[in-house]
């Protein structure tokens, strides 16, 4: 008898071991199905941004700005233009010489100039679509929380393949790549919040605006 307890023992505790592992999985199950199904909505990213009021307007502002760059750009050109052709016309001469080399240190001067202006545009945009991002996002979040939203996608269902030719990729390769980044292939109408979103943000930026 004792020698039968004996065999049995390592069956019992590796019963004993695999009943202490499933025990939890009834009250996971159970955890996980009171969660119930995920409300999932999506967005159309270029249709909000496009109908962002704030965007607009900080477009708007940086039109103005680059009208002032160009303007400035032509002033400095004109006086280039005019300090080249006042050398044209002057014999040899150590005055010559000098304007050489001031006409030299402008031709230089500009280059560094349009390479600042290029750079603080690009920083300028950069920042406006980062803020804007941000604000979508934290509008995306109050809003699912309202409407108990779970997942928020963002709808490339319907975007346009661009394939052109004259690449050193194929345009086989190209659409390839376009399909694999593709994460949506169709999304019913009735769960897109792209307008729900426009009008919370467009709201938002017109109160802060009028809080100026």
């Amino acid at each position: 008898m004792f020698h039968r307890i004996r065999q049995s023992t390592p069956f019992l505790l590796l019963g004993l071991f695999v009943l202490a592992l499933l025990a939890p999985w009834p009250a996971q199950a159970n955890r996980l199905a009171s969660f119930g199904p995920t409300v999932v909505a999506t967005i159309d990213l270029q249709r909000v941004m496009d109908s962002l009021a704030e965007r607009a307007d900080l477009e708007a502002a940086l039109t103005a700005q680059s009208q002032e760059i160009l303007a400035e750009r032509d002033r400095r050109q004109s006086e280039i233009e005019q300090l080249s052709g006042e050398l044209q016309a002057m014999a040899d001469s150590p005055e010559k010489l000098r304007m050489q080399e001031d006409l030299d240190l402008k031709l230089l001067q500009e280059m560094a100039w349009i390479r600042f202006v290029q750079q603080e545009i690009d920083i300028e945009k950069s920042l406006m679509l980062e803020n804007l991002y941000r604000s979508m996002r934290k509008n995306i979040a109050e809003l699912s929380d309202i409407e108990g939203i779970d997942l928020v996608l963002i709808d490339d269902s319907e975007n346009e393949f661009n394939v052109a030719g004259g690449r050193q990729v194929s345009r086989q390769d190209q659409l390839r790549e376009q399909i694999t980044l593709r994460r949506i292939l169709y999304r019913n109408q009735s769960i897109d919040i792209s307008d729900d979103l426009i009008i919370r943000m467009n709201n938002e930026y017109a109160a802060s605006a009028g809080s100026r």
